[in-house]
């Protein structure tokens, strides 16, 4: 599996209200970037079409309370991978917040993957930073 790390960054609020967000599908729509097209989610689920890319399909598979949310590939997929969301409390007003995107990689895809999944897991966390600004 192949690592992508995004800067850890501070959230103005609490772990728990970033935890509850973050552990709702229906509320990532707004961190997504704008290549994405027939976004659907539940609670639990979601799936998407990254324009001129790939369909992908995900799910919450487990989620510990204001800590972390891990988040698996869920159907078909065009590659295996997790997402894990990790919080840090930092005060009782905020948190800092990290996302690992770890990606099962064949060497041609990593070459060509590499920088647009690193791309994604930053801009995710910077727009879950602004969401909360």
């Amino acid at each position: 599996m192949t690592e992508f790390v995004s800067e850890r960054l501070v959230i103005n609020a609490s772990s728990e209200e970033v935890f509850n967000f973050l552990g709702d599908f229906t509320n990532f729509e707004h961190l997504m970037p704008e290549q994405i097209r027939n976004w659907k989610a539940d609670k639990d689920t979601c799936s998407f079409t990254i324009e001129g890319l790939a369909d992908l399909s995900m799910r919450i598979a487990s989620k510990n309370p204001d800590r972390n949310i891990h988040i698996i590939a869920d159907g078909k997929n065009p590659i295996d991978y997790t997402l894990d969301c990790f919080l840090f409390d930092v005060n009782e007003k905020s948190c800092k917040v990290e996302l690992v995107f770890n990606a099962d990689l064949n060497p041609f895809i990593k070459s060509v993957a590499s920088r647009p999944l690193q791309n994604f897991v930053n801009m995710l966390a910077t727009k879950l930073q602004e969401h909360f600004a």
